[in-house]
């Protein structure tokens, strides 16, 4: 049995379709135009195809650093790094860390809290998820309690507190990372709850991480009936990831690399 012979005719005019689909991509259609490309030899179209799919790999890469830099996070966190089973997170409900890491949660606008010890992986975990947001072209801000508390307070001093809570209350998603050192007093607790309740009403989606007693700390900012708002805002259809009960993820990621070590210097031996 004969296979098929392609046609030359065929090949070029499948790369030149891949060639106006990239420029289409990149957002320039003038240059699209296939007639463009009609007559060319094919080991000249496939150059300029395998360079135009370099060059765009390398503009979209830096386009997420820089996006990424934006939202305040300084350095990618990949999935690969992060490993999680019923034995690591036995307080975790089932299906909660795969909506995070595959941001089924984003898409259904749903806030998302997680709760456990230092070392946990709660940090990774958002981390993680965050970069995949940004690449899935979602804007993204990240901030720690302790700095939102500052910043509310020096844009308060500043006469701009009205301009940087619009700038929290517009993002795609919020991470609050370590919410309960946020110490916010009776003139920064309401401008916070101002952020949390136009995202509530807009469906916006906020993160929010906490080794502490979140339900202690809304109540420790004594405004009457803010305590109860700000918890039905975080909570009312939130995803939650209980990773009380894990143990120490560093401390797992130095044994395993200790075991690592000592086994290649054990094979070197022998």
């Amino acid at each position: 049995m004969t296979s098929k012979q392609e046609n030359p005719a065929e090949n070029v005019t499948a790369l030149i379709d891949r060639i106006t689909q990239e420029f289409h991509a990149m957002g320039l259609p003038l240059i699209a135009n296939p007639k463009l490309y009609h007559g060319t030899p094919f080991s000249i179209l496939d150059n300029f195809y395998q360079t135009l799919c370099k060059q765009r790999s390398e503009d979209e890469e830096k386009r997420f650093l820089n996006r990424m830099k934006y939202a305040g996070i300084f350095r990618q966190r990949s999935q690969n790094t992060f490993i999680w089973d019923e034995d690591i997170y036995p307080l975790a409900e089932p299906g909660a860390i795969e909506s995070v890491l595959t941001l089924d949660f984003l898409r259904n606008r749903k806030n998302l809290v997680v709760i456990g010890p230092s070392g946990a992986g709660k940090s990774l975990l958002v981390l993680i998820a965050a970069c995949n947001a940004i690449r899935a072209n979602f804007s993204v801000k990240y901030k720690t309690g302790h700095d939102i508390a500052i910043a509310l307070k020096e844009a308060r001093i500043g006469n701009s507190l009205s301009g940087y809570i619009k700038k929290l209350q517009a993002c795609d998603m919020l991470i609050i990372e370590d919410i309960t050192f946020a110490s916010l007093d009776s003139k920064a607790a309401p401008a916070f709850f101002a952020i949390i309740d136009r995202r509530y009403e807009r469906c916006k989606t906020t993160v929010v991480t906490s080794n502490g007693n979140i339900n202690e700390w809304a109540a420790g900012l004594k405004i009457e009936g803010m305590s109860t708002a700000i918890l039905g805002r975080f909570y009312e259809g939130a995803i939650l990831v209980n990773m009380n009960g894990a143990k120490d993820m560093r401390l797992r990621q130095a044994k395993d690399m200790l075991e690592d070590t000592t086994k290649y210097t054990m094979e070197a031996l022998l």
